[in-house]
């Protein structure tokens, strides 16, 4: 079957680029032919002035922009770029299976104007539509009238509907009378990811993985991997040029191996805390505000594994988490559980 792919990527985000690689990678090794549409969901506009074209010249050379170029060329199978919505109405790729997912797709504060596109807007009545792992990255759907109308009769058009969060099936049948089926992010379909690292051995060190700046959740980092004996490495580091102009950074494949040999992760993030599962890295997840915290809820506790997330520093310094071993073996097999249905899914809606 050749299956279209419409999801968040192309952002240099490392979560965004591995959930895109690893669902690509499962349908590949279930046979399919797979396609990702190259709608990107952020545009970069081109300067004009001579100063602007230098700067867009040394960022197209830097080697942050180069390693994501490179993992998408080797690992993404790409159909042509589309520029604008229009493009993509026009000239739809073809496939037998138009597949929406995974990660924040179905978020409207992350994908704005182009929301109705991530609920495959732009195909034309007919076509075979699913989801796999859609997420909407919060408990509520907080959308317009006329949005919720339109977005109820797209999802209609799903032959099947999955999401990756449990708060996400609450939403599809509360808001848009839709059973949809619970499955696992696509980065945990994968049980390890030796084909991009290679093999792998525990390093004395504590990597840190935020997505936006928390000085406090770093300064607290810092000093948890001293008093823990570990070097800290904060495995989203750049170096930057100007405050936006990133020149180099780790690469999503160093990415998955400092988090993979860390002896102790410290994250807020869903992707960061997926890494530590396949891997078994003990960890400790610190989401400190917003209710976009119920993607970690979720995943924890699939994994059996709540009591590592905490809302505040304070809660974190106060429990013994840091020295209570997790049983491997029963998140395996919770894991293998959630895994099998979530492949079985996949299997079904890509029958011919």
């Amino acid at each position: 079957m050749k299956i279209a792919l419409m999801t968040i990527w192309h952002v240099k985000n490392y979560g965004a680029e591995l959930q895109t690689y690893a669902t690509v990678k499962t349908l590949q090794e279930m046979g399919h032919e797979v396609c990702v549409i190259d709608f990107p969901l952020f545009e970069t506009q081109k300067r004009t002035t001579l100063v602007g074209r230098i700067l867009d010249f040394a960022h197209s050379i830097a080697p942050a922009n180069l390693k994501f170029k490179c993992f998408w060329k080797r690992h993404i199978p790409a159909t042509k770029y589309y520029g604008t919505y229009n493009e993509l109405k026009n000239e739809i790729p073809k496939a037998d299976l138009y597949l929406m997912g995974s990660d924040q797709v179905w978020n409207p504060e992350i994908t704005k104007e182009k929301v109705l596109a991530y609920f495959l807007d732009f195909l034309p009545e007919g076509k075979q539509m699913a989801s796999y792992a859609s997420s909407f990255g919060t408990d509520q759907w907080n959308a317009s009238e006329e949005l919720t109308q339109r977005v109820q009769e797209l999802l209609n058009q799903f032959k099947a509907v999955a999401c990756r969060e449990k708060q996400g099936i609450d939403i599809l049948k509360k808001q848009f009378s839709i059973n949809a089926t619970h499955v696992v992010d696509p980065t945990l379909l994968r049980t390890n990811y030796e084909e991009l690292i290679g093999k792998t051995k525990t390093r004395k060190t504590l990597a840190y993985y935020q997505l936006s700046s928390s000085p406090a959740l770093y300064s607290f980092a810092e000093s948890k991997a001293k008093a823990l004996g570990l070097k800290f490495v904060d495995v989203n580091k750049k170096t930057n040029l100007t405050s936006t102009f990133t020149w180099n950074r780790r690469s999503v494949e160093q990415w998955i191996k400092a988090i993979a040999e860390s002896s102790f992760v410290i994250t807020h993030s869903f992707h960061g805390v997926a890494m530590c599962l396949v891997h078994h890295r003990p960890f400790v997840a610190i989401y400190e505000s917003g209710n976009k915290i119920s993607r970690l809820v979720s995943l924890l506790k699939i994994a059996g594994l709540e009591d590592r997330l905490f809302t505040s520093i304070e809660d974190a310094k106060a429990s013994n988490v840091w020295y209570k071993d997790i049983n491997w073996n029963k998140v395996d097999t919770l894991l293998k559980e959630q895994r099998e249905k979530s492949l079985e899914y996949l299997r079904t809606i890509t029958k011919e």
